[in-house]
């Protein structure tokens, strides 16, 4: 009945949805969910703490790095606040919408939590002949100032420098460098690499994402450029400042533990800090502020604020997972374009939802799409890299 494991939780997570939401169960249904209630008492468990109101949270809790019911309380309040009452009316009609959209990743992902931990995409197989796209892998390829490009080895997760050259975490070399002045990492869609600095500060890049920085750094500065998303774990050199620059902002640092997002212009810079402290400067209007930890820099048309976060959500992605806390279906379609390497198309108007809770990133990306079929919207992969969105309401 089911391709794997994680295939059969989502579905479990589904029909516990739908009691939820009251939506009747076809017969077929409801005998699945009966078949699974049978199997143990661990599972009859699960159920009562999904259906009943005052505990729900607690099966919420199975979802290990995402309080749902709080992520939605404050998505509410953030969402709500500063709305004109036609605005807020509008968001309230829609909240059956986000509603649903948690409680099936939570529900699902709970129960497949509370058995078998973190998923194994290895495990997985597909039905032959069937089109589907594998999460993020290491790709990445190396350009040197020179113009010479390599391919880096997907085996292989990170790179370093040395006096001769580059090289893979185990000592191979991947180039000799020579008089080169500077390195491009650049990952693909799909892909992600690590990096240590000469320095040795530890950079982990995201899928569609470039650094450039220099084979060795000068006496009294550490200068790199990023475009896309990248976590830094900088090296404490005192005196000797530690500089991200992106289109549009710069940021400071001695030595600590950040998060730049800064994809492009249509999406707003996002620095997150998770130990120690940053200065991020906005290039436009020579604007600043100074980041403490559990704090986030947000770069939006020119206007630099801040704002209190939860790091582990915020950073979601440096624990393989998702989060998918308050966005909209687009900015969800964005993620999952750049980690799967696919060319989201609408067929229509994008459906008004939004999202809170998150989910494994080791996940084919047809699993995750699973979810979107009971708010009437339908998805089609096709074999040229194309994910198209439709409503079929």
């Amino acid at each position: 009945m089911y391709r794997n494991e994680e295939e059969k939780f989502i579905r479990i997570g589904e029909l516990i949805a739908k009691k939820i939401q009251g939506i009747p169960l076809s017969s077929t249904e409801e005998n699945q969910l009966e078949q699974w209630l049978s199997h143990s008492h661990k599972n009859q468990e699960t159920y009562e703490r999904c259906i009943d109101n005052h505990v729900q949270t607690e099966s919420y809790a199975y979802l290990s790095s995402v309080d749902v019911s709080e992520a939605f309380t404050r998505f509410q309040k953030n969402r709500l606040a500063g709305l004109g009452p036609r605005n807020a009316h509008r968001l309230r009609r829609i909240a059956p919408y986000l509603v649903a959209a948690g409680v099936l990743i939570a529900a699902a992902f709970s129960v497949y939590t509370l058995y078998f931990g973190r998923y194994n995409a290895g495990a997985e197989k597909q039905k032959s002949g069937s089109i589907d796209y594998a999460p993020a892998a290491n790709k990445a390829t190396v350009t040197l100032s020179d113009g010479r490009v390599f391919d880096l080895d997907q085996v292989q997760n990170e790179i370093y420098i040395d006096d001769g050259g580059v090289n893979y975490s185990d000592g191979t070399r991947v180039a000799e460098t020579g008089s080169v002045a500077s390195i491009k990492i650049a990952t693909p869609r799909g892909g992600l690499y690590n990096v240590t600095l000469p320095d040795g500060t530890h950079v982990r890049l995201n899928a569609a994402s470039e650094l450039t920085y220099p084979t060795v750094f000068k006496k009294d500065s550490r200068d790199v450029q990023l475009r896309g998303e990248a976590y830094f774990e900088v090296a404490r050199q005192s005196g000797r400042p530690f500089t991200v620059r992106t289109s549009d902002q710069l940021i400071t640092v001695l030595g600590t533990h950040f998060n730049v997002e800064a994809y492009d212009a249509s999406s707003p810079t996002k620095t997150t800090l998770a130990e120690g402290k940053v200065r991020v400067l906005a290039s436009s209007t020579q604007t600043e502020v100074m980041l403490q930890p559990g704090q986030q820099a947000v770069l939006r048309e020119g206007r630099l604020s801040t704002k209190s976060i939860d790091v582990q959500q915020e950073l979601a992605w440096i624990y393989g997972k998702f989060n998918f806390d308050g966005k909209t279906l687009k900015e969800v379609m964005n993620e999952l374009s750049r980690w799967y390497d696919v060319d989201v198309v609408y067929d229509g108007p994008a459906p008004d939802i939004y999202f809170f809770g998150g989910t494994f990133r080791s996940s084919k990306l047809s699993t995750i799409l699973s979810v979107l079929q009971n708010h009437n919207i339908q998805y089609r992969l096709t074999d040229d890299n194309r994910l198209i969105i439709s409503s079929t309401e």
